[in-house]
């Protein structure tokens, strides 16, 4: 019999996937299949993900702007304020 899963718990099992993935090959794939998750749905494409433990950052996933990215930038907007996207163009912000 299957098992039915709301959609508030399949959120949860994605925050909770740093606590249950423990191989760090396995958990970068995992990124990369959310990466292109987020991308699919939201625009833009999926390009690399790194794990650059002395950045503090920690994993990142790097997406650059394609034509389905709302021209205001999408959900892509509140993130990584270094650099803007506006009308399917990339821009690096000035402090």
């Amino acid at each position: 019999m299957a098992k039915i899963l709301t959609d508030s718990e399949m959120f949860d099992i994605i925050r909770r996937a740093p606590q249950e993935i423990d191989d760090s090959g396995q958990y970068q794939r995992f990124l990369e299949a959310l990466g292109d998750l987020i991308a699919d749905h939201f625009g833009g494409t999926r390009s690399t993900v790194t794990n650059d433990p002395g950045d503090g950052l920690g994993y990142t996933c790097a997406f650059h702007v394609n034509e389905n990215v709302p021209a205001d930038g999408g959900v892509y907007r509140r993130y990584d304020k270094d650099v803007k996207w506006k009308n399917g163009k990339e821009a690096e912000c000035r402090n």
